[in-house]
Formats: structure tokens, sequence, C-alpha cells
């Protein structure tokens, strides 16, 4: 290489060197710039961000109040569970932490693939997920965490917190009455914005639990629910927890004491499911029930049931996804509170409605004697179910004469009887405190027959004749002058024919008929009450004609154990039949047990002679599709006792048994003697029924 080659080589060395050094330069200070900025300038947020990603606050769940019965006894109460919840963070490969819980939890239930559907069905999507609950006092909960624990490195995003869960010591026992919690829905949180609940929150769905949720009375919260707390602690990169802040304690809810007597209502239920088992060998289609007792002296329910079983601790353990079958079930309707929500026909059970209404008019006096031959004899009257032969009000009574009653009836009215049944609170809900949801029921009168059955044919005309002017339209509309006269003439005598058949078929559904009153006067026909309305009308003729407003809350204590409301009895009512008629019908009610011919005679004899029972037995048609008139009914009882200074009322239902006596009589009398104490008779089966 010459000279010169040199020199030029050395100079573009030289000129790359240069370039390179340059770029290095640039480089320094580009990252000079950036340290700056970072260590400098943004010193403060940043510093403010890492605080943030170390320090949490964490809502504290509040215990919500127990709900205990009239003695103090724990029906709804919270116990600490570990809740396991995933939340997804920088830098964290979900899949390795979604298969590593998955093997730790060695639940064959959370597959990765389950715990992913958790994940992507979450609907509050940067919330945490929640996996699992485990009971704190599950010792094989202990285990789990600790495993979940010693793994924390592999699962950043997981954590474990302790919550207050729901818990009914007693199971599914009164659990229509007690109602179940559930998560909160976006409907019921716009509905109480103002009340500071939160995406996650727990709710009362029904009974007892929605009703003392919560209210604000006068600047006083007062409810089941509790005020949540919240702690600030500092965690570590695994989102454990390194140590607490500032911590504020939640506040528990208020405590609410019911009205029912749990010793009573475990006897109630327990007769109710050995009847409706004995029932359901007979009868496939039998499984449901209803039951309520009631203080005849202040309204108050001492037990109310209703069957098949609903469970609260399904809805809060994790167990409803399992039985949905069940709880889903058309026909048996687990969650359907038939105590209050159904209503069904009585049946004999309303005959002393009728006994009321005709003696109060004076159309019948209870000595007035008729002959029974097996059936009313004027037209459109109804078979009885046996010939009696001569039978005044106390015999009629005590066998359920038919054809007596529909006699009375008819004798009276059904103006009268309708305004009887009225003023003892049938076909009106009865504004029970602490139960929600009550249907109406059904009390038939002219006026309602009308109004029912009037929009129906009004329909049917309307249908008929707009289908006459569609087929006419088309037929009008490719004919010629003479043809098109005769079809207008055709469509107008067919126009006629249908308003003519209308006006029949109106005039005798929406008239009040001799056989509607017969019907109604023996608790058949349109005749359909619920439970309650049932109890509640005949703790209203036992005590002497004052209806009060049953009610289920006495008083609810805050968590201080201060008495935050008491309630008390409450008159809605009193009835203006005479105080002689009504002691006329509770003695022919008393021949019910007493008499040798009795319908109930069999059930009580065995009482001793202080504690008399007045009742009446009813087996009643079920009056659905489907059902065979001839063999399906419902059995139907209801009672008060003692005669003499009543004291506790009941009602009772056993659907689809034949006969009122040897169902729902056979439950009445295992809660009346478990209410008086009768042990050596509860001790004792009795038509297959034990309830020891």
């Amino acid at each position: 290489m010459g000279g010169q080659e040199k020199e030029n080589w050395k100079l573009k060395l030289s000129r790359r060197l240069n370039g390179y050094l340059a770029i290095v330069i640039f480089i320094f200070i580009l990252l000079t710039s950036r340290l700056f900025f970072l260590q400098i300038v943004n010193a403060q947020e940043f510093s403010k961000q890492s605080a943030e990603n170390r320090i949490r606050i964490n809502p504290i769940e509040a215990r919500r109040g127990d709900i205990l019965d009239r003695s103090g006894q724990v029906l709804a109460t919270s116990q600490p569970v570990y809740v396991i919840t995933l939340r997804s963070m920088p830098n964290q490969d979900l899949d390795a932490v979604i298969n590593n819980l998955s093997t730790i939890l060695e639940d064959p239930e959370l597959t990765p693939a389950a715990i992913k559907d958790l994940i992507k069905n979450n609907p509050f999507r940067y919330q945490p997920t929640e996996i699992k609950r485990l009971p704190a006092s599950d010792p094989r909960a202990i285990a789990t965490v600790t495993r979940l624990e010693e793994h924390r490195q592999d699962l950043p995003g997981v954590n474990i917190s302790e919550e207050p869960q729901r818990y009914y010591p007693y199971g599914p026992l009164a659990g229509h009455l007690l109602g179940y919690v559930g998560q909160i829905t976006q409907q019921e949180l716009e509905a109480r914005k103002e009340e500071n609940y939160g995406l996650n929150d727990k709710i009362g769905k029904s009974g007892i639990e929605a009703f003392m949720e919560y209210s604000n009375e006068g600047g006083r919260e007062v409810g089941l629910r509790g005020k949540k707390g919240a702690e600030q602690v500092e965690v570590d990169a695994y989102n454990r927890k390194v140590r607490d802040l500032i911590t504020l304690p939640p506040t528990p809810g208020d405590t609410v004491q019911l009205t029912i007597d749990v010793k009573l209502q475990q006897t109630l239920e327990k007769a109710m499911d050995q009847v409706i088992a004995a029932t359901k060998e007979r009868n496939p289609k039998a499984g449901g029930g209803a039951a309520v007792v009631l203080d005849v002296k202040s309204g108050a329910i001492l037990a109310l049931a209703s069957k098949p079983d609903m469970d609260p601790n399904d809805f809060v353990n994790g167990n409803y996804a399992k039985k949905q079958g069940y709880y889903n079930d058309p026909r048996l309707k687990p969650l359907f509170n038939r105590a209050i929500q159904g209503a069904y026909p009585p049946g004999s059970i309303f005959k002393p409605i009728t006994a009321l209404a005709a003696l109060e008019s004076q159309a019948v006096k209870p000595s007035d004697t008729i002959y029974d031959a097996g059936r009313y004899w004027k037209p459109g009257g109804v078979n009885c179910w046996a010939v009696h032969g001569n039978v005044n009000l106390y015999r009629a009574m005590a066998v359920s004469c038919n054809t007596y009653f529909q006699w009375a009836g008819d004798m009276t009215g059904i103006e009268k009887i309708d305004e009887v049944a009225r003023q003892f609170g049938l076909g009106e809900p009865t504004g029970a405190i602490g139960l929600q949801g009550e249907a109406r029921g059904i009390l038939p009168s002219p006026a309602w027959k009308k109004e029912v059955f009037a929009p129906v044919w009004n329909r049917w005309l309307q249908n008929q004749e707009a289908a006459i002017e569609k087929k006419y339209a088309g037929l009008l509309a490719g004919a010629g002058p003479e043809e098109k006269n005769n079809l207008l003439k055709q469509k107008e005598r067919e126009l006629n024919q249908v308003k003519a058949q209308y006006q029949i078929n109106y005039n005798f559904d929406t008239t009040w008929q001799p056989f509607d009153t017969f019907l109604t006067s023996m608790g058949q026909g349109a005749n359909n009450y619920t439970i309650i309305q049932l109890a509640n009308y005949v703790a209203t003729l036992a005590n002497g004609g004052t209806r009060w407003r049953p009610y289920l809350v006495a008083k609810v204590i805050g968590a201080d154990g201060s008495l935050k409301k008491q309630y008390q009895p409450e008159v809605a009512g009193k009835v203006t039949v005479s105080p002689e008629v009504m002691a006329e019908v509770r003695r022919a009610m008393l021949e019910v047990t007493r008499s040798s011919e009795g319908t109930a005679g069999f059930l009580f004899r065995d009482f001793p002679p202080n504690i008399q029972v007045a009742a009446k037995t009813g087996t009643a048609q079920t009056g659905l599709a489907g059902d065979d008139k001839n063999s399906d009914f419902y059995g139907t009882f209801v009672a008060f006792a003692p005669y003499d200074d009543p004291q506790i009322a009941l009602a009772v239902v056993i659907e689809y048994a034949r006969h009122g006596g040897d169902s729902a009589g056979v439950v009445a009398r295992a809660v009346l003697a478990q209410y008086f104490g009768l042990t050596e008779i509860l001790n004792k089966p009795f038509n297959g029924v034990s309830v020891e």
C-alpha cells in the first residue's frame, strides 16, 4: 500500500470513529436525560405509583345480624369462611397460575377449564374473581389455606380473605319463612343506590332476610345488613399482606327476633313430612303442603311451613348449582311459599262461614232440621258424600253434610255469605308483618263473576266478528253485484248468529246462578284462599271477632344490645257478627271432634278434658286441569284450642290427600300436642306419624 493510500485509509477510519463516538455520546446524553426525567422530574409521581402498588385498601365485610325464634334460639347466623379470589396482574402468566391453583386446591370440580370459565363469566371484570369458599371451621380448609400460602410465589394474583357467610343451623327448617341471601343484581343495586351497596354485596332475596334487609327510620338504620369496615395494608409482589396500616372495624347488623317457636316449627314440619310421604305412596302427584299456626289473642305467627323444603344454605354454600333440577321443578316449585302464595280451594273448612252468615241473617236457626237424602233437592244441587238423614247445625257440622250447607247458603243468599267472609279476612291479603308476596285469593260473588267472565266473552265476540269480516273481505273482492249482495246478506246472518250465541253465553256465565251459591256454601266452586287467610279467619272466630294482623317479627335489637324496634299486636278489623252467633258456630265445630260420628272424632280422643279442640275437616276438589275430580283432592283442616279459652288456631293443607281428617288433621294433632306439652301423646305414633 502506497503512502497516499495509507493517508486516505487513516482519514476514513478517523471519520468512522468520530461517527461512532458521536452516536455513543448521543445515546449517553439520551440515557442521562431519561434518568434525570425519572429520578428528578417524575420522582414524586413514580413514588406515589410505587406506594399504590404495595398498599391496598380492602373492604371488611360486616357480619349480618342473627335471626332468633321467640325464645332466643338461633335460626340464622354468620360463620367465617376463607374466600379465595384471583385477580389479573401485570407480568402474570395467568395460565400457569390457574394450573397451579387447580392443583393445590385438589377440588375435582375446579379444573383449570372450570376456573377459566369462572373468570370469563365474572360480570365485574375489574374485580377479583371468586374461585372457592372454605368454611373456617373445617380442618380441611386450614390445610388448603396452608398449602396456598406455602406456594404463594407460584400464585401471583391469588388472595385469601376471611369473610362472614350466612349459615342456617337448622337447615331447611322454616326455610320459606326465613328466606335466603344472594348476590345483588344490577336492578337491586340501582334501586338501592342511596344506601351504599356495592357490586359484590349479598342481599336478602326473600322471607325475613329480604323483609328486614335494611331501612332508615327517622335517620336510624334498622335491619340485618351491617356496615362495612376497611383495612389499609401493605402487600409484596405476590399480593401477600406484609403489615396492617389502618383498620376501620365493621359494624354488625341488627338481631331480629321472631314470634315463631322453633320446637313447634320442628313438630309441624316433621309431621307434615311424614304425612306427605304417606300420601305420595297413594298418589304420586303428592309432595306439597302448607300450614300456619297463630296466637288467637295477638295474631303472632307461632309456626309457618311450606312443603317441599327450601334450604337457605344452598344459596350461600354453592349447593344450589347441584340442586337446580330440584329447585326448578315446575310441578313441586320448592321456592314457592305455599302458606302465603298458594290459593287453595278450602272445601268444607269454609262451612263455618256459611253457618255464621245463615245464623246472623236469621234465615236459619241452630235447631232447624232438614232431611239429607244424599243430594240437595233443588236443580243444580250437589251430591252429599253420604246419606245423613235428619241434620241440624251441630250434626251437619260434625258429619260435614253438604246438603245442609247448600240449603243454609240457599236460604241465606250469596250477598250475606260474601259479606261475612270478607269480615273474617277471606279473599284479601292479611298484610302479615314479615311476609311478602301474599296472594289475594278468590272470594266468589256476583260482582266477581261478572268481572272475570265478561272480558272473556267480549274477547270471544271480537275474535268471531273479526274472523267473519276477514272471511267475507276475500269473498267480496272479486264478486259481481248480485253475488256481492247475497254475500253481504249471508255475512249479516252469520254476525247475528254469533251475537245471539254471545248473548246467551254472556248472560249465563256473568250472571250468578243458584248452583254458584250451592258450591260456594260448601267451600267449592271458585273459592280459593291462602292458608294464612284460613288460619286467621279461624283465629278471629275463636277469639270472638277480633281480626288481628298476623305478625312474624317481634323486635329488632341493635349490635350494642339496645332495643331498636318492637312490634305490637295490631287490630285489622272487628266483625259485626253477634257473639251469640259465633258461640253457636264454635259449639258446632266442637262437635266435629267430640261427636262419635264427627269427621275428626278420632283425632283428639286421648287429649285431656281441659284441652278440647274445635275443628273442621275438608276435602276439596283441586280444580286443576288434568286432575281427576273423583280421586284428586286436597286435604284441609282448621282448628282452635282450648275450646273454652282459645289460645292457638291453625290451618293445614296436604296436597292430593284423600281426606282432611287423616292427613292435615294428623299434622294439627301433633302441633296441638306439642303446644300444650302433651308429651305422652307426642311420643306415641298415630296414623303412621311419630314426632318424638
